[in-house]
């Protein structure tokens, strides 16, 4: 299967384009392995995006360190600037650890504040949820990015098999439908929708079945100041095999914008629409 792909000029991340449509996303209300966030199974339709092929590399990000990225309130959100400038933070927590310095490694230790800043200072924007689903997911309903086959160790990167980050794109038979790798362990993604368990519901009850997003927008207008936790996607090198549903396509986890996990890493996304 080809796939329309191209390098963007600031970083030099190819990033592959997923088509406008419909896909399936959540699971049905009856899958007993599935979570209150997963449900209900429902057709989404979203707009035609670009997204990059890997997680933003140790390699990419140095750009974005070297051009004074941390220095240049630009690039980042209000919230994330004054975390950056109370926490005294000048780089991701795995920066200088060796074993997770090399080039293609997944850039790892990432606050969601300074991947949302490398995505501005990159022209890009985190992907929303349901982008990250779908990137994943394909419209086949898939389970794991690769099909329906449980994880395995020729795969992906997880449950500590190898103790830390990879190079990105290690594992080609885990890719997803679109051509993306590491969708599933290695680093986890974050995403730009905040957590609402219940959101899924939400947006079949209210008809946000179209480029459905939990933004900062739709959260001051729900008044939600319980929602305090951003979506991250997708698993890392550190998840168990006990916990093999965190892989899944269609499994969120939550932390705080604030939260730098060896696991935590991002990847970029961006509009169809933008002209290249």
């Amino acid at each position: 299967m080809s796939f329309e792909t191209f390098e963007h000029a600031q970083d030099g991340s190819p990033m592959v384009l997923v088509s406008a449509g419909p896909f399936r996303m959540g699971l049905p209300d009856k899958d007993l392995l599935a979570q209150d966030h997963e449900k209900p199974e429902r057709e989404v339709y979203l707009s035609a995006f670009w997204i990059d092929v890997y997680p933003v590399t140790n390699r990419r990000f140095h750009l974005f360190l070297s051009q004074g990225g941390y220095d240049q309130p630009q690039w980042w959100s209000k919230a994330g600037w004054t975390w950056k400038t109370h926490r005294r933070i000048h780089e991701p927590a795995m920066w200088t650890e060796a074993g997770w310095d090399g080039p293609d490694q997944p850039v790892a230790g990432v606050s969601w504040y300074e991947a949302d800043a490398y995505a501005r200072w990159a022209g890009r924007r985190l992907p929303t949820d349901a982008e990250w689903e779908k990137a994943a997911r394909g419209s086949d309903g898939r389970r794991y990015p690769w099909g329906d086959d449980w994880p395995t160790a020729g795969l992906l990167n997880f449950n500590l098999h190898v103790g830390r980050t990879t190079p990105v794109g290690l594992y080609p038979d885990g890719a997803s439908a679109y051509g993306c790798h590491d969708m599933a362990g290695n680093v986890n993604n974050w995403t730009s929708d905040w957590y609402w368990e219940t959101f899924g519901r939400f947006c079949v009850q209210t008809g946000r079945l179209q480029d459905p997003a939990l933004n900062d927008a739709l959260r001051n207008e729900l008044g939600a100041t319980a929602i305090t936790e951003k979506i991250d996607r997708g698993g890392g090198f550190a998840t168990a095999r006990e916990c093999q549903e965190v892989l899944g396509c269609t499994r969120k986890l939550a932390w705080r914008p604030s939260t730098r996990n060896p696991w935590n890493g991002f990847r970029t996304a961006m509009d169809a629409a933008v002209i290249l």
